[in-house]
């Protein structure tokens, strides 16, 4: 007999044998049920119906039986027949857990949901059901923590759902129990992120765009100095390395001299391309030129880079898509790494796109983490710019919250530590959205995490190709699946794509690239 062990006010034994000891069942029913167990969830036996049947019928005083036999129906889509198996377990044998949980699962299905507590009992504890019993079976806890779980999500009480399924994760971490009553939680997560995000909403802040691109009616292509620049209108990022090689091979002068071309006739005939179907081949070479300038380290250019990104979001996202917030930091960390003035100028220019700043300030941070001799005149930086948003009003048109949100992240990242106080000053003015880097209190405790710094590797230009089409969805060949193994699911498991920047689901209001996708 294997010994029992303390949770949370119960006790808690593993032993296989246990509950057929607390029913009296001996060694050799004991295996006729071991077997049965197994048994009824193959859908592949034809004989296990017939013989559950004949066991029910031999032994109808031993629960057991009839709930593998409600198993076995179910699992074989008889869920008609499983449900009244379930009904005569429960009037027959109401001492019997499985029969309470069978019932309450029920119920819940059939929309009586309010009856479920005369099932469960008033407190929907364990213990208080059966108060004469010291020790309970590990499998009898954590299948009713799951009911339970799955009671207050059909109220829509989260927070008591929350606090069940953290003991569940608890006593059984890995079980499949616990993946299904996470799956209970998806909607009233969601919504509740939702709702958060709508209250942040009317707290959001933004500058007017000064910049937007117009749709020109102007179809003719640049004409080149290098006929090697062609390439990048005819490949995505599978572009091949030997095109790459031939053009960093040319002129230095000209070559860059015709990457500022292809940046600029991406602005001329941004309206020509957005009326095509879109088509990655044709399509990133704009992205091509501001790897390539990265690349080339041409620093002349970073003025340019910078008008570039200094545009509406509805233009950066049609150009550069996830790259602004996952690749294009690298360009402005290689550029600007000698003209930090520049940067820190980007970053207090009224009427510019939150991600467009975004861009920059990840490159700055990363600078920060990259050269810590370089740590005091970062902290300046990030000083002068923080300063300047706080003293700001909104008329200005400066002021971000998301932003500030983004930015707040990036000095954690890079543990500027000193800043909190100003940080604690944005705070209170409201220039800070707490949906990106959550309240004053989160942001004092991520100083404190060990685990914060985040440290991006420089690429060269082939390796960062290579790094894209090896990891990012869309371009590996390998797609993650992730499957559960209960019969039937309590709810049509739905996949749902969530973006970067789309609230988590979790639900704790943050976006999802700052919470759980890290």
């Amino acid at each position: 007999m294997e010994e029992a062990y303390n949770f949370h006010g119960y006790r808690i034994t593993e032993d296989s044998q246990f509950v057929f000891r607390l029913r009296g069942i001996g060694a050799e029913l004991a295996g006729e049920l071991e077997k049965a167990a197994m048994e009824c969830q193959d859908e592949r036996n034809r004989l296990i119906l017939s013989r559950l049947n004949r066991l029910v019928e031999e032994h109808p005083e031993i629960p057991m039986f009839k709930n593998y036999l409600s198993i076995a129906y179910h699992v074989r889509g008889e869920h008609r027949k499983a449900a009244e198996i379930n009904k005569q377990l429960f009037r027959e044998h109401p001492d019997y857990l499985f029969a309470r949980i069978n019932q309450a699962n029920y119920l819940i299905e059939n929309d009586e949901t309010e009856k479920v507590p005369g099932v469960l009992g008033e407190t929907l504890e364990l213990k208080s059901l059966y108060p004469e019993r010291e020790v309970f079976h590990h499998a009898e806890l954590k299948s009713f923590l799951n009911v339970v779980i799955r009671y207050h999500a059909a109220l829509g009480d989260l927070e008591p759902a929350e606090e069940k399924l953290d003991l569940l994760k608890e006593l059984a971490p890995d079980d499949y129990v616990t993946e299904q009553a996470e799956t209970f939680l998806y909607g009233l997560r969601l919504n509740k992120a939702f709702l958060r995000i709508q209250e942040q909403q009317k707290l959001k802040i933004e500058p007017e765009i000064t910049k937007k691109i117009p749709h020109l009616e102007n179809q003719a292509p640049p004409v080149f100095k290098h006929d090697e620049i062609n390439n990048l209108y005819q490949f995505g990022i599978r572009i091949p390395g030997e095109k790459l090689d031939e053009i960093l091979a040319l002129p230095r002068l000209s070559l860059i001299s015709d990457l500022e071309a292809v940046l600029q006739d991406a602005v001329d005939r941004y309206g020509f391309f957005h009326e095509l179907d879109y088509n990655e081949e044709t399509q990133s070479f704009a992205l091509h030129a501001l790897f390539l300038l990265g690349e080339l380290k041409a620093t002349e250019s970073l003025p340019r880079i910078l008008d570039f990104i200094d545009a509406d979001g509805y233009f950066l996202d049609f150009w550069l898509d996830d790259h602004k917030t996952e690749t294009l930091w690298q360009v402005i960390y290689l550029l600007g790494l000698n003209n930090i003035s520049a940067l820190q100028q980007f970053l207090v220019k009224p009427g510019v796109y939150t991600y467009s700043k975004m861009i920059v300030a990840d490159a700055l941070s990363q600078i920060t983490l990259s050269h810590p001799e370089m740590r005091d005149e970062m902290l300046r930086v990030f000083t002068a710019v923080f300063e300047t948003f706080a003293e700001a009003s909104i008329e200005d048109n400066l002021v971000d919250t998301e932003f500030m949100g983004l930015a707040i992240c990036n000095v954690i990242d890079c543990c500027l530590i000193e800043l909190l106080p100003l940080i604690e000053t944005l705070f209170e003015r409201k220039y800070v959205a707490e949906g990106i880097c959550g309240d004053f209190q989160d942001v004092q405790q991520a100083f404190d995490d060990p685990n914060r710094i985040n440290v991006r590797n420089i690429l060269p230009v082939k390796e960062l190709y290579q790094h894209i089409l090896s990891t990012w969805s869309g371009y590996t060949d390998k797609v993650k699946q992730y499957t559960n193994d209960f019969a039937e699911p309590a709810q049509p498991a739905v996949k749902v794509k969530i973006g970067r920047n789309d609230p988590c689901p979790c639900g704790s209001g943050k976006k999802y690239k700052k919470c759980c996708m890290e």
